[in-house]
This record gives C-alpha cells, structure tokens and sequence, in this order.
C-alpha cells in the first residue's frame, strides 16, 4: 500500500504541475526527486524485453490521460520497478572474479653444481609453458558436472625471476578466476611441471567473502615426469569422515590410496608411501651362517614395523630382504626425509656425540688419574670449557689420536665444537633441574611425554608372575601420599582426576638382575605418582623404588617422598634421578623403537 500511494502522489504531482504554468525544468526536479526516492524504497533489475514492452504501455496510457513525454519517461521507470517485483528471487548468472594465492617455498642453502644447472634449465623453460600450474576445488558439488566446483587453472608467476634469489624462502602468486557461486574453497592441486621437485610451504588464497583460507603443505611436490598427477593439499580445516564436504569426499579417499600404497614395486626415494613391512632384512645371509638373523615382526608381535621397500630377497632365503648396504640411503617417505638443516644439525650432533665419548676414553685409558665428576663444577665445564679446551694440543694426547690433523684442524676452526650444548631452562634458572616443578613438567614436556598416565587405583598394582617377581602389591600407602593432597582424601583425588602415574616397575623389573650386575650400573624399577594441583601444573608426591626379590624376607621395595630436611633431599634427588633414567630408556629403546 506504501509503494501504492507513492505512485498515486508522483501522478498528482505530475497532473497538477502539467496544468501550471512551471518551467520543465521544474518538473525534471520533481520527476528526479521521485525517482530517488523510489530507488531508497529498492532497486530493481528489469530485461530489456520487459523493459520494452512495459514502456509501450505506460506511454498509451500517458496518451489517454493527456500526460506529457517526461511524466511517461518517469511512469516507465515506475512500471519497471513493480514488474521486477513480481518475480523475485529471478536466477541471475554467476559473475567471475578474481582470487589471489601466495604461495612460500624453502629453497636448499646449498646447492651443487648439477641443482644450479637445473635450476637453471627449469627458469627457461617456464618461457615455454613448462611451469608451475594450480586450480582450486570447492567443497560443494557443481550440479551441473556432479564433480567438486573448481576453478580455472593458474600458473605461477615469475618463477624464472626469482630463478637467483638467495633467500631461504621465497614467495610466488597466482591469480585464480572463479565463480560468485564457488563457495569455500577446500582444496588446492599443484603441478609441477620443471625437472626438480621444491618444497612447498604454505599456500594463502585470498579474496574470498570468508575471509584468507590458509594451506600448511610442508611437503616434497615432484615433477610430474616423475610422479605423473597432481598433489592435493587441504585447507586447515579438520573433518571427520561423516562430517567431510561433498566436494572433497573423492580427493580424500585418493590422498588416502596414493599414500598407502598397492604393496607392490620397488620404492624410489621420491615415493611418499607410507606401507610397512617386517624387519627381514637385518642379516645377510649370503654373506654366511653367522650373517642370518631373526625376522621381527609378524602376526603374534606385529611391532616393530619397517618402511617397505619391495627390494629383492636374497639368494640363500627367500624370507629374507636383500640389504642396502652404505652409502646407499634406505628408503623412508620423501617428506620424512631430514631436511638440509636438519641433516647438519645431526651430522654435527653426531660429530659432537663421538668425540665426547671418544676423547673421556682415551685420556682415561692414558692416564693414571682418576677422572670420576668430583663435583657439580665439573659438570658446569662440559657447558663452559668444553672437552678439548681442558685436554689442549700441549698435553700430546690428541697426537695419539689416529687422525690428528683432523682433530686438530676441529679445534682450531670451532673452539666450542666439543661443548655441549647448555639448556635453555638453564638460563633463566640454573638450578631448576632440581626442583620438583621442573621434574613434572619434563613428564609431559621431555623427551618421552607418552608414559604418563591418570591413575585408575591406588595403590597400583602389578601384572608381572608373582612367584618370579614376588608380591604384585606396591609399597605405596595412604599415608605417603595423603599430605600432599591439599585437603582431599585418596578416593576423591582419584574421582577428580587429580592423581597421575609414571609406572615402569613391570617393565624394568625383569631386566634388573643383568643390569645391575655390569660394572658400575645400578638401577632401579620406578613408580612415580603426581598431584595435579589447583595452578594447573603436576607436582611430584612419592616415587617407589623396586629391585627383584632376593632372600627369604628381601626390603625390594622403598617408598621417597619429597625432602624435609637435607639429607632426605639428595635422597629425593636420586630417586627423581632413577625416575629420568627409567624415562630415557624406555623412550629409547620401548617408545622409539
């Protein structure tokens, strides 16, 4: 009715001006005015077909009414509007537009020769369509091909410029034309079509109304001459299976083939197929009777597992794999490959780690003094003097080395090279290896956070034979513990998730007997119980130490809870340190292998 009775006031308006005496200037005023004052009511899109036809009628009935040519021009625009109103929600064709990528891309520090000449080569033959080619895929399906919605392809730009840069990581666009309809993108493939794989980083797309849709590859892309296909890489955007886009459904499933692997081949170092196989390659039986060696792995313990390999068996079992002796490297996912400066940080670790062993040995073996740690002192020099610094080149032993010169030429070019490296806790705290705080928070943020575990019962118990291992109850009770609970009994600490357990006691009681009997080890099976308490953060409450039974009534068990005077706290020490040494060696050789 508004709309209704603004046309009817335009006509009067109109009427009334026509039989005045005003200047048409004022009527193109008034015909503007109205016609601004329609389109803050709504804007109207109307065919030109439409457009014609309604104009035809409008003007006869100007005609019939006795209206001059300009309040017919405004009656047209009128007509317009209502007719375009009645069909709302008309389908209107997609507009395209543009989308932006960035893509990152770490380049090696160090190139030989033979990279540089291919470089080289892919820069000049990205002039003849040899380049880097991208196209996103939506996460909706297009009714029209019943595929994911895509985009038009894009190329790479400046690729050949950007040939000589020198800069760890280097940055490249692409612009994508898309649909208004396209939606979310979720989806992006590459291909590479140079000679030589790069390390794609990330990728950015931007433009989109939802705002920068980021892409963390982290991975190896091969040229397609090599591995013919596209990558996918997916947005940061997990989906559970039930929960995953149409339009990314059938690109996940194929990730998920082209990753497992058929089981059959040879494996290229450039292969990224994580299938697995047993361990039947540790000997090598051609070489003799004494070379064969036990498969591991299998169907009644199907760990440890190895990276397959699909290399020939050997000649004298057909059971077992031919090895890959060295230099040759084993093949492993090309992604999980240790990158450049992850190689030389290993290289000079494991530089750093022989010479550490190496050199304590010899000058022991050489010399009559007795080099045990006397103090906390000594060990502070291993951070700041450093090994070689303290044996020097004027005591002669590094000229019995086997390589002197080498060892010498280490010296003279890296004073530090034999220091190991200090902590970085150490350095705001130089004691917090000491504290309990420090002692909890490396349970779940060292070396192996994977052990800790809440405590379903207490006192734990053990799964171990008790006619071999002796009684399967602990030595804890209530009462090492019940004072560290801020008030709260054993139960309700328990109901409240407030207890947690590190608990290596069934695993290292076994093994303790030969342990301890080599020259100068001591062990101990550990358990260890923390209290989450109200700042967040676990604290150390009793740890048990256990040894094998031995004897008619052996004292195997003892239970340390944190000091309350001196000489309990370098107890308490110890026992942390029997927990930490439990830790490493099953993360070593149970959680790592």
């Amino acid at each position: 009715m508004a709309l209704t009775r603004e046309f009817m006031g335009a006509f009067s308006i109109f009427e009334r001006s026509s039989s005045s005496s005003s200047s048409s200037k004022v009527l193109l005023n008034q015909s503007t005015f109205w016609q601004n004052k329609l389109l803050q009511q709504k804007q109207f899109l109307v065919p030109v077909q439409q457009r014609r036809v309604h104009s035809r009628k409008a003007g006869a009935a100007g005609v019939r009414r006795g209206i001059n040519n300009p309040v017919a021009a405004l009656s047209e625009d009128l007509v317009k509007g209502a007719a375009s109103s009645a069909v709302p929600g008309a389908a209107e064709k997609p507009v395209k537009f543009k989308v932006r990528a960035v893509l990152t891309v770490r380049k090696n520090i160090k190139e030989d020769f033979k990279e540089t000449l291919v470089n080289q080569f892919d820069a000049l033959t990205e002039k003849i369509g040899r380049n880097v080619v991208l196209e996103l895929v939506g996460t909706e399906v297009d009714p029209r091909t019943k595929g994911p919605k895509k985009s038009r392809e894009a190329v790479l730009k400046d690729w050949s410029k950007k040939s000589n840069v020198k800069a760890e990581r280097v940055h490249y666009t692409a612009e994508f034309l898309v649909d208004s309809n396209f939606g979310t993108p979720g989806a992006i493939t590459v291909a590479n079509k140079h000679q030589k794989e790069f390390f794609l980083e990330t990728i950015t797309i931007e433009g989109f109304a939802c705002g920068p849709v980021h892409f963390q590859c982290n991975s190896w892309v091969q040229s397609t001459k090599d591995h013919p296909g596209k990558r996918i890489f997916f947005a940061n955007q997990p989906y559970l299976p039930s929960e995953t886009p149409a339009g990314l459904r059938a690109l996940r499933e194929k990730e998920l083939k082209d990753i497992r692997g058929t089981g059959k081949g040879v494996r290229k170092l450039s292969d990224r197929i994580y299938d697995y196989d047993v361990y039947n390659d540790l000997g090598n039986p051609d070489r003799g009777s004494e070379f064969v060696r036990p498969s591991l792995g299998g169907e009644q313990r199907p760990y440890p597992r190895r990276c397959r390999t699909g290399r020939l068996p050997t000649d004298t079992d057909l059971l077992a794999e031919s090895r890959i002796e060295k230099p040759l490297p084993i093949y492993v996912p090309r992604d999980e490959q240790f990158e450049e400066s992850k190689q030389d940080a290993f290289s000079a670790g494991r530089l750093k780690g022989a010479l550490h062993n190496l050199i304590p040995l010899l000058k022991a073996s050489i010399s009559a003094r007795n080099h045990d740690f006397s103090g906390f002192s000594d060990i502070d020099s291993l951070y700041s003097e450093g090994l070689l610094l303290n044996l020097g080149l004027k005591d002669g032993l590094l000229k019995k080395l086997p390589l002197p010169n080498v060892v010498s030429k280490i010296q003279e070019s890296s004073q530090g090279l034999l220091k190991y490296n200090s902590p970085k806790i150490l350095s705001r705290d130089k004691f917090a290896w000491l504290r309990d705080d420090e002692f909890a928070r490396q349970a779940l943020a060292g070396v192996n956070p994977v052990s800790i575990e809440r405590l379903q019962a207490f006192p734990p118990v053990s799964n171990l034979d008790p006619k071999i291992y002796g009684p399967q109850e602990s030595a804890l009770k209530e009462e090492h513990i019940i004072g560290q609970l801020d008030g709260m009994s054993v139960q309700q600490a328990l109901e409240e998730n407030k207890l947690y357990v590190l608990d290596f006691h069934d695993i290292y009681l076994p093994f303790l007997d030969r342990i301890n009997a080599l020259d100068g080890r001591k062990s101990y099976a550990t358990r260890t119980i923390f209290f989450l308490n109200s700042l967040g953060t676990l604290k150390p409450i009793a740890i048990e130490l256990s040894l094998p039974p031995s004897g008619p009534s052996p004292r195997s068990k003892r239970v340390l809870t944190p000091a309350a005077d001196a000489t309990s706290n370098w107890l308490w020490q110890l026992a942390k340190a029997h927990v930490c040494s439990n830790d490493a060696g099953v993360h070593q050789l149970v959680n790592h292998w």
